[in-house]
């Protein structure tokens, strides 16, 4: 599954696995590898201290060693088709059976009053802003403007900065990262919450805006499909 991150102007394709790395796993993950290594020299060497081991099939009714033997094997097998079966009853639930569209834009020289009175008259908490040749720019929302009407926001700070007058675009935080309506929507909620993001649009592969994809709608989405994120 592959992301797209427009950041200074340019989309990047970005596999999953990219945006949901976290180097503290990474670590975990390569010390238990070299662990499997010094344990088990080999994939044959590690079967066979398995099938060793009686828990795994419970107590045998022959000793070892007898023809018949063989329930670890039996055990291994019944485990890799309940594992298959449980990946299969996972069903796909694409990004466009949940987005809303159409979705109310703006374009990212507009001001920020603009941008607050757009959002009060339709009722949106989300705007995403568009470019002069209606490319995208990046998403707005209402919580950061008002912290920036509060004077805690990161624009409001500044000195010589005048709210009224000032463009939405510098609201935008980079990089913006989009999905495609095909896109899995627990792929969407893994990357979201690893970057943070409170909202991601949704494009066509000519990278045309078709939807928008909200926490809320992803929350709404899992519970009614009865989905597991981590699965």
């Amino acid at each position: 599954m592959v992301f797209a991150i427009y950041e200074q102007g340019l989309r990047i394709h970005t596999p999953k696995e990219q945006l949901l790395a976290r180097p503290a796993i990474r670590q975990t993950q390569a010390v238990s590898a070299s662990r499997r290594l010094v344990d088990h020299q080999g994939d044959s060497e590690h079967n066979q201290d398995i099938s060793d081991q009686t828990w795994i099939y419970g107590y045998p009714e022959h000793p070892p060693g007898e023809k018949d033997q063989q329930p670890s094997s039996k055990a291994m097998q019944a485990y890799a088709k309940v594992e298959q079966s449980k990946k299969k009853q996972a069903p796909l639930l694409p990004a466009h059976q949940i987005m809303r569209s159409p979705v109310m834009t703006l374009a990212a020289t507009a001001n920020l009053n603009e941008a607050w009175k757009l959002m009060q008259q339709e009722h949106i908490h989300y705007l995403v802003l568009l470019d002069e040749a209606e490319k995208l720019v990046g998403i707005i929302d209402d919580r950061e403007l008002l912290k920036e009407a509060a004077g805690v926001g990161e624009l409001s700070k500044q000195a010589g900065i005048d709210l009224a007058t000032t463009q939405a675009g510098k609201l935008v935080k980079a990089p913006l990262v989009t999905a495609t309506e095909e896109t899995d929507i627990r792929d969407i909620a893994r990357v979201m919450l690893a970057q943070k993001v409170r909202a991601m649009p949704i494009i066509d592969a000519e990278g045309a805006l078709k939807g928008l994809v909200t926490r809320s709608d992803l929350m709404l989405g899992l519970a009614n499909q009865n989905l597991e994120i981590w699965t």
